[in-house]
Formats: C-alpha cells, sequence, structure tokens
C-alpha cells in the first residue's frame, strides 16, 4: 500500500498518467473551444459513441482497437461534415443516427469476434493509468499537428466559426475547413478515449471549454483557459480518485460537473454586482 504522496508521484505509471492528462488538456482546451464556440459539441459526442462500432470491428478483424476506432470516427466525421453543409437544420438527427449505429455495429461485432471474452469497459470508460508510451506518443504528434493548424488557419477558423463570409474573401474553401475541423474533433475524440472512454469523453472536451467561454471572449483566451482547467480537473481528479480507490476518468467528470456548477454560481453573482 503506497501510503505517502512522494511515494505515489516516484511510480512510472503516474507521471505518464499526468503526462498523459497534460497531452489530453490540449485536446479539451483547442477542440473542446472550437465545438463550443461553433455550437457543435454533441459532433463529438456522437463521434465519440459511433467510433465503438470501429472498436467492434478491429477487434473482429485482429487490429488495433485504436486505429479502427480511429478510422471509423474520421469517416463518420467527413459524413457529419457533408450532413452540417447540406442539411444543416437536421443535423442533431444524423449525429443521433450515427450516435446508435456505431455503438449497435461495435457490439454486433464483438459478440461476433471469435474467443473474444476481454473487459471492454477501458474502451467504454478509459484507463488512464494504462496508456501505453505509443499511445501517448501518438496524442504528442497529434498535439503538434493541432497546434501547428491552429496557429496556421487561427483567422479563417474566427472566420468559420463567426462570419463565413471572411473565408471566401480569404479564399479559403469553407467546405475543406470545415471538413478538416471535423476530422480534427474525431481524431481528439479518438486520442481522449484513454482518459474517460467513449462514455465520459464528451465532458471531458466540452466542461473546460464551456467554463472558460462564461468568462473570456476571444477563442485563442477560451483555448488557454479551457486548457488549464482541464489540466487541474484531470490532475486533482487522479489523485482524488487514488485516495478513494475509484475511477479515475468518472471521478474527473464529476469534478468538472461540480466545476461548471460552481462556475455559473460565480458568473451571476459578477452579473449582479455589474
Amino acid at each position: 500500500m503506497i501510503e505517502s504522496l512522494s511515494e505515489l508521484v516516484s511510480l512510472k505509471f503516474v507521471w505518464m498518467a499526468l503526462l498523459v492528462s497534460f497531452l489530453v488538456s490540449v485536446v479539451s482546451g483547442v477542440i473542446g473551444s472550437i465545438a463550443v464556440a461553433n455550437k457543435k459539441v454533441f459532433v463529438a459526442g456522437s463521434v465519440a459513441h459511433s467510433a465503438f462500432g470501429g472498436v467492434g470491428l478491429a477487434l473482429f478483424c485482429g487490429f488495433s482497437p485504436t486505429l479502427g476506432a480511429m478510422l471509423f470516427a474520421i469517416v463518420l466525421a467527413l459524413f457529419l461534415s457533408w450532413a452540417d453543409r447540406h442539411f444543416g437544420d437536421r443535423l442533431d438527427s444524423y449525429m443521433g443516427a450515427i450516435w446508435a449505429f456505431g455503438m449497435a455495429l461495435g457490439v454486433v461485432f464483438i459478440d461476433l469476434t471469435p474467443g473474444y471474452n476481454s473487459d471492454i469497459a477501458s474502451y467504454l470508460f478509459g484507463s488512464i493509468i494504462a496508456v501505453s508510451d505509443e499511445e501517448a506518443l501518438a496524442i504528442a504528434v497529434y498535439d503538434v499537428v493541432l497546434l501547428g493548424f491552429v496557429g496556421v488557419y487561427y483567422r479563417q477558423i474566427l472566420g468559420l466559426l463567426y462570419d463565413e463570409a471572411f473565408c471566401r474573401v480569404q479564399g479559403v474553401s469553407s467546405v475543406w475547413l470545415g471538413g478538416v475541423i471535423f476530422v480534427f474533433i474525431a481524431v481528439g475524440v479518438v486520442m481522449s478515449m484513454s482518459v474517460a472512454g467513449l462514455i465520459l469523453v464528451l465532458a471531458i472536451l466540452s466542461i473546460p471549454a464551456y467554463i472558460a467561454q462564461l468568462f473570456v471572449a476571444s477563442l485563442r483566451a477560451m483555448m488557454v483557459v479551457g486548457f488549464a482547467l482541464s489540466l487541474a480537473f484531470m490532475w486533482v481528479g487522479f489523485f482524488l480518485a487514488y485516495w478513494l480507490n475509484i475511477s479515475p476518468g468518472a471521478c474527473i467528470v464529476l469534478l468538472m460537473c461540480v466545476g461548471i456548477l460552481i462556475s455559473l454560481g460565480v458568473r451571476s453573482i459578477l452579473q449582479k454586482e455589474v
């Protein structure tokens, strides 16, 4: 039994969990802010749940479940991007459909997988203490690509979110940019599965960004504050989960829910004072 904090932080898996939390917080801050600002949070949710179909397909075919989830999520994200352009007023119906389709397909493929009897809870609820070095490296590479993309196309992303005509003036296709953003959301969702799984990932990608939106005005500030909040929630939640002997992913999300309630209260008080 580990009795002190110093003993706990001396363990490799703890440092790996803290590192992965940092990397996923970058995803939460950037992708979460874009999704919240563009009112596309449930796109992330539908992609997360539909990605379970890719997990089942990968297990059935005998390759990496993470790769299967990512490929499946990208295809469905591109479909949602197309549906958003052509049937934007009915996008929620498409999201609900692929949400159910992916989950059902995943269950069917797992049922058909010969001899498969492993616990699928880690795909549904995450396992931050079991993230491999290769998975951490993949998230780090994704973060670098994501930050580079946002750095180069920040003004165009602002235009797409708030003034699509600006994109046309800049000579950037909103169709191309919107599709790329949907793909980044899909990949970010799969990367975040290591912390909270398919079930809880929506909270990690939306709550910190939403709290940030309550107090800051610019998208850049939302990303920075969302990242800091996500990291704080994850680190505190990780250690709290250890002391309480509960699931880290669920503990992190519960802390985020408490945080959003406190933030709404603080925002209400500040507005009354003004």
